[in-house]
């Protein structure tokens, strides 16, 4: 029997970052097959001032519950593929993770 794990994506992003609407278009292709929360994150509004010195030069970056998943790109296949382990197992399969 499959597992109910649910599933929250944070999305770091700008207004004026062109590889996060790639990002997000990848994330809304995915979500048509796996359902899961989005959460966006702009890192230049002012009460994300802690992303934006973390992420400013790496953004669009990708949270799994709150754990980083990958930066500069989001693939389709990859992030389908960590989100039905996830379903799974709960877990986020180390070897998907992108290193921060």
């Amino acid at each position: 029997m499959a597992s109910t794990n649910r599933i929250i994506l944070t999305l770091f992003t700008s207004k004026s970052c062109s590889l996060c609407i790639d990002a997000k278009y990848t994330i809304d292709q995915v979500r048509n097959k796996i359902p899961f929360d989005l959460i966006q994150k702009d890192i230049k509004h002012s009460e994300n001032s802690v992303w934006f010195h973390k992420y400013k030069y790496d953004i669009p970056v990708l949270h799994l519950n709150n754990q980083f998943l990958f930066k500069h790109k989001v693939k389709k296949d990859k992030l389908e593929l960590v989100l039905k382990k996830f379903q799974e197992t709960g877990k986020i399969p180390s070897e998907f993770i992108d290193e921060e």
